[in-house]
């Protein structure tokens, strides 16, 4: 844009270019007045041709005055004309800038029409001061799109932004991973700060993985997300790919532990309906004791405890399920074989208390059996060793009492820990159980992890 050095104004533009040709004339009227004065006073003053000559020489500088205003106005009306024309171009390309200007801006701070319509009875001031509201109006709406480097500095991962290869903007992630201020990394090639890694997958088609020099001297993977205006600006956005295997992992995990909940409840459930069935045939039948009554509405308030409360113990079996999702009981029980764990029986034929409880001692690290009566029990004693037997009083055909004595005849050197399961712990209960060779007991319904601390209390004496 040409800029004039001359000040530009009304006066050198218009004015003298016209005042300065009728001062020309006029001096020279001054000067032809002058000689004919000078005429009529060499001759006779007295005479009358001399008057006659002398009002003619008026009437002559009267009609010369008249023809020098008159072509003064013409040719000022001719100059404004001309200016007003001149004036027509700037203004043109000044509304030709405001449209872009607005055709630019977002579409929610358009609106129908920022230049109101030229009317052709405008002049040109009035048309310069309707320019100027429309400036102010979009200077308005400009100041309220987004400010992308005000975004740029928030965003938590570290972004870049490059024209036509050369790094112009980043934010303080950015400086903080290579370790240089803003005022270093200007004007630098991309290819110098950021190197395609060959050796890793690409997962997405804007997306490809590169290797940085970090302000610790060593290469560190992202995962480069890029975005293109498509007039030579690229703006870049860095993944660490650790952080996201992290993630991924974490999520992961919080699915497995979601599913072996969902599974955990949904046998709850299908052991819950089998256990009220059971307890309904056994109040149909007459001449039930009732302690087996008592042990059944035990099993199910100890069922239904775990279904509201989902207790803590129970959450840690799930956690290592989860941390460990390929692996299963077998693998498990055969580490704990291997690294001589505890040997745990379970004798109980309600599924709930067997189920909670091997779930609950494996996740300890506790290699579990189980048997659902008393002759299971005694023959898996002829089979192995064991440290620790949770012993259910009510069962059919040997109750634990019976099971707990022949258990305790058919014993020579290696004592095992006898451990009551019963909901009926009166003194004359417990008395009995002791007398049958049994060192503890615990009172159904019991939380999970009284059945951890009963087991760890136990085996740290036997051990």
């Amino acid at each position: 844009m040409r800029v004039d050095k001359v000040t530009d104004s009304l006066w050198q533009r218009v004015i003298w270019p016209l005042l300065w040709p009728l001062l020309a004339a006029q001096f020279g009227v001054m000067l032809l007045c002058l000689l004919a004065w000078l005429l009529i006073w060499q001759m006779d003053a007295q005479s009358s041709a001399g008057w006659h000559n002398l009002s003619w020489l008026l009437l002559a500088l009267a009609v010369g005055t008249s023809l020098s205003v008159a072509t003064f106005l013409l040719m000022l009306r001719q100059r404004l004309q001309q200016w007003e024309s001149a004036l027509g171009v700037p203004y043109e390309r000044l509304e030709r800038l405001l449209g872009i200007i607005h055709g630019d801006l977002p579409s929610w701070l358009k609106s129908e029409r920022v230049l109101p319509l030229a009317d052709a009875a405008d002049g040109p001031v009035h048309r310069l001061e309707r320019l100027l509201d429309a400036l102010e109006t979009l200077m308005e709406r400009v100041a309220e799109r987004p400010r992308f480097a005000t975004m740029l500095n928030r965003l938590p991962v570290p972004t870049f932004i490059a024209r036509d290869g050369q790094l112009v903007e980043a934010n303080g992630s950015f400086e903080q991973l290579v370790g240089r201020s803003l005022t270093e990394l200007r004007g630098l090639e991309l290819g110098y700060l950021i190197r395609a890694d060959n050796s890793a997958e690409l997962g997405s088609q804007i997306a490809e993985v590169v290797r940085i020099n970090d302000s610790q001297g060593g290469y560190r993977t992202f995962r480069l997300m890029s975005l293109d205006d498509g007039h030579g600006h690229r703006m870049g956005l860095l993944e660490d790919i650790v952080d996201q295997q992290q993630q991924l992992a974490q999520l992961t995990l919080s699915r497995d532990r979601a599913r072996e909940e969902s599974r955990l409840k949904s046998r709850y459930l299908q052991v819950l309906q089998k256990e009220l069935g059971e307890l309904m045939h056994t109040l149909q039948a007459p001449g039930q004791p009732t302690p087996r009554l008592l042990e059944q509405l035990a099993d199910l308030e100890t069922l239904v405890t775990n279904l509201v409360e989902e207790p803590q113990a129970l959450g840690a079996a799930g956690a290592m399920r989860t941390a460990v999702p390929r692996e299963t009981p077998t693998a498990r029980r055969d580490e704990a074989l291997s690294s001589q764990a505890p040997r745990v029986l379970i004798v109980d034929d309600g599924p709930v208390n067997t189920m909670l409880a091997r779930q609950v001692l494996e996740a300890e690290g506790m290699c579990v059996d189980s048997a659902r009566d008393g002759e299971e029990a005694l023959r898996l004693r002829e089979q192995s060793r064991y440290d620790l037997v949770f012993m259910d009083i009510y069962m059919h055909g040997l109750d634990g009492v019976e099971t707990s004595r022949r258990w305790r005849e058919a014993e020579r050197q290696h004592r095992s820990v006898l451990v009551a399961l019963t909901a009926n712990a009166s003194d004359s209960d417990r008395q009995r159980f002791f007398a049958a060779g049994m060192d503890d007991y615990l009172a159904k319904p019991y939380r999970p992890q009284a059945l951890v601390d009963m087991a760890r209390r136990w085996l740290a004496k036997h051990a």
